[in-house]
């Protein structure tokens, strides 16, 4: 590929490619067409990128380099949107405990409201991934919030065959959702993602359990370690979409 004047750019903290080719006045699959080796997703630092500037481009004296502009403010912005719809996910789960475990009126419209969740979660993740891909994230949450809800009824009732048949399934949905997210981003690692999602089914389950023993306080300590656990998988969802979409950041 011809190019009258190649620019030899030194890869900084912050950086990402579509910055870089806005700045050079190209485009991030010319810049990629030049560099094949690199990584668009994990640009090294101290690395040298081939750049052909665009025709209109004027370098400035001592200027080779632009600087790095990461966009904090979207940054912050997806940070408290994942956090407030995992944090939803959790209350609301917890409020539904309360009327499956105490028979109250309002069970109805607690379901409804807690079952707004997954499409509420899809809708943070749509922004940077097909329909398709958030369509997948809604019906798997779904039927997570579907198996709890009749997994706290089969513990309030005894039904100790049906909660053992749901909690295999709750467990395989756990998977299916590892699965789900490990192929939609590189980020998200098979393992690392079970791990998580197991880890939430371990801490909701002892929720459920001193809240239907009428152990209050550990009921309560319970679902602080569950509301701590969401906060971080809210925030390993963030750091996934960031580093997988950089270009969007900056």
């Amino acid at each position: 590929m011809y190019c009258p004047q190649t620019i030899t750019y030194v890869v900084r903290q912050g950086d990402n490619l579509y910055q870089l080719a806005k700045y050079y006045q190209t485009t991030v699959p010319h810049i990629l067409s030049m560099n094949p080796a690199v990584d668009p997703y994990n640009l090294q630092i101290g690395s040298r990128l081939t750049i052909c500037p665009g025709e209109n481009f004027r370098m400035m004296l001592g200027h080779q380099n632009p600087a790095a502009s990461p966009n904090p403010a979207k940054q912050i912005g997806l940070i408290n949107d994942m956090r407030l719809k995992w944090s939803q996910h959790v209350y609301w789960t917890r409020m539904l405990l309360l009327s499956i475990a105490h028979r109250l009126n309002d069970l109805d419209a607690v379901t409804s409201r807690l079952m707004q969740n997954p499409s509420d979660i899809a809708d943070v993740f749509a922004e940077y991934y097909t329909p398709d891909v958030a369509e997948t994230i809604a019906a798997l949450l779904t039927e997570h919030l579907q198996i709890g809800s009749a997994l706290i009824t089969a513990l309030r009732d005894g039904d100790h065959a049906r909660v053992d048949a749901l909690n295999r399934e709750w467990y395989a949905n756990a998977d299916k959702m590892a699965e789900a997210f490990s192929s939609m981003n590189p980020y998200y690692e098979k393992q690392a993602m079970r791990e998580m999602l197991h880890d939430h089914l371990k801490l909701t389950t002892q929720e459920v359990a001193m809240r239907l023993a009428g152990n209050y306080p550990a009921d309560i300590k319970a679902f602080d370690a569950v509301e701590t656990e969401a906060l971080a998988m809210a925030d390993a969802f963030t750091s996934g979409i960031i580093r997988q979409f950089p270009q969007m950041f900056g």
